[in-house]
């Protein structure tokens, strides 16, 4: 399976699409699996998620998104500006999300496990993020608070089940060892991360053919 996001202009606005496609070499055909329009036009960069979740992961100047297979997408803002520059839907804002302004320009990330992956600002601040399911679905995505400063970096590898290499061309290249911790949290202590925008584009589809119907 091979994913790729491309840019077009439509009605004079700059939009960016995701192909998520296979490439049968032998028959020389390359169906499209999902197409989605619409997505932030700061879109950068992308990785697919593990096969048993399925989907991919893209990074905007602004905001982090999944998309599934079906088109379905989940978008979790880092700053006030996604609901600005972009018409994907977001939630409203929350004291928790007015206090978080992070830009992702120049951000690498990679995934640690099949449902969490590290951003690595290009300061070399690392946040953790994590793919919320409800059943086999992601729901929601969950940014937790800062976990370490490192390297400014240039290029982000996991390497093997717990090490992840950090290479950098202004700095030293480090290589980062993460470790899974379990806390038990008391009731005062838990914050509600801030909230996700889910887009079905199934429900967008119905809605469009009842208003073509009329």
């Amino acid at each position: 399976m091979y994913v790729t996001l491309h840019r077009r202009l439509k009605e004079f606005k700059d939009t960016v699409g995701l192909y998520i496609f296979t490439l049968d070499l032998i028959t020389k055909n390359y169906p499209v699996i999902t197409a989605v329009d619409g997505l932030p036009y700061d879109c950068f960069a992308l990785t697919p998620c593990s096969t048993a979740t399925g989907g991919v992961v893209i990074l905007a100047s602004n905001a982090v998104l999944f998309v599934d297979q079906s088109g379905r997408r989940v978008a979790l803002p880092v700053n006030g500006w996604p609901p600005r520059v972009s018409d994907l839907q977001m939630p409203s804002t929350t004291p928790q999300d007015q206090e978080r302004d992070l830009q992702l320009e120049g951000t690498q990330f990679t995934f640690v496990d099949e449902k969490t992956f590290f951003l690595f600002l290009r300061d070399g601040s690392v946040y953790p993020v994590e793919l919320v399911q409800d059943g086999k679905t992601v729901s929601r995505l969950s940014m937790g608070a800062g976990l370490a400063r490192t390297t400014i970096p240039s290029v982000v590898k996991r390497i093997a089940e717990d090490h992840v290499f950090v290479g950098s061309m202004v700095g030293p290249s480090v290589l980062l060892k993460t470790v899974r911790v379990e806390e038990e949290l008391k009731d005062e202590d838990v914050e509600m991360s801030g909230p996700t925008a889910v887009v079905d584009t199934a429900k967008d589809a119905d809605m469009m053919d009842d208003d073509e119907g009329k």
